[in-house]
């Protein structure tokens, strides 16, 4: 388990990178945190090999034609470079995720729905909890994780046993290695969460890209 406090900033303008597989040789995906100033235009350049999702965190960011909120994420084609443009009114944050590339790619499917795009190794969706809900643990050998908290105080559920996290910080798991998200008592948690997939393997199907139902302690998330 990576955790990253305050992963997430509050002034603009802002860069910084949260997980770097050069310095990570075992994590499936870099990402990288970025505080845009209202009204900021930013042309993000392709990779090549690899698809990138952008996920907003906070605030609101026009891209691809229409306006994404907090807990959205967008998805871009290898090779294809893209705009992002803050909304007016408040400092927007977005998280990118690039997958590391991988030799010999084999199309990805999710095994929930069928056949996706054999481009498409990055699920991303919003979970929202009740108080003392909880979403998982779960298990997942055929993918690496991460989870960044949007709003509410939580658990973090781990190999590491129950660990407090807040809005703000991030936290990262390695295949194989569990993970799940208990809301504290005092106010609802939402929470974005993410898998990243080798190609060739499914993503599911005990977790897909669609948001989680709220869930009741000792309910299903």
């Amino acid at each position: 388990m990576i955790l990253v406090p305050a992963a997430v900033p509050r002034t603009a303008p802002a860069f910084q990178r949260l997980i770097d597989p050069e310095q990570r040789p075992a994590v499936r995906a870099g990402l990288a945190v970025e505080a845009l100033p209202p009204g900021v235009r930013v042309e993000q350049l392709p990779y090549e090999s690899v698809e990138s999702v952008t996920v907003v965190l906070s605030g609101r960011l026009f891209a691809a034609g229409r306006i994404l909120s907090p807990g959205e994420a967008l998805h871009h084609r290898p090779g294809t470079s893209y705009r992002l443009t803050a909304v007016r009114g408040a400092p927007t944050t977005v998280l990118t995720v690039r997958p590391v590339p991988l030799r010999a790619a084999i199309p990805c499917q999710r095994s929930d729905s069928g056949a996706g795009p054999g481009w498409r190794q990055v699920e991303v969706g919003t979970v929202r909890l009740d108080p003392a809900g909880t979403c998982g643990p779960y298990a997942d050998r055929a993918a690496d994780a991460f989870l960044v908290v949007l709003s509410g105080a939580a658990v973090f559920l781990g190999e590491l046993g129950e660990v407090p996290v807040i809005p703000g910080d991030l936290v990262y798991v390695r295949a194989g290695e569990r993970y799940g998200l208990r809301a504290g008592r005092r106010g609802p948690v939402v929470a974005v969460l993410g898998r990243v997939g080798a190609s060739g393997t499914a993503l599911g199907p005990e977790w897909d890209s669609r948001p989680v139902r709220s869930g009741r302690a000792g309910g299903d998330g």
